[in-house]
């Protein structure tokens, strides 16, 4: 039986896009809601919030594997309070 050579592990580094950090509490995700619907509206006044909120929301669950809002109702029922 041979023995197999030692293999030093690999480390990797995940760079992780400030706006996924802050958008981590509910206030923070909040705040770069306005802040890319604002951008986005210069581009395209037609920009809808939902389109920007799903496009956040897809930003979080690439990194996390979980959405932060089930859904952009649930998001609405938190800007309203």
């Amino acid at each position: 039986m041979t023995k197999k050579p030692y293999e030093k592990p690999q480390v990797s580094k995940i760079e992780v896009d400030v706006q996924i950090i802050r958008m981590f509490t509910r206030q923070g995700f909040i705040e770069v809601f306005w802040e890319e619907l604002i951008l986005k509206r210069k581009e395209n006044p037609k920009v809808t919030e939902k389109a920007v909120f799903d496009e956040l929301n897809d930003k979080f669950y690439s990194i996390f594997k979980e959405f932060r809002y089930s859904s952009y109702d649930s998001f609405r029922q938190r800007l309203n309070k």
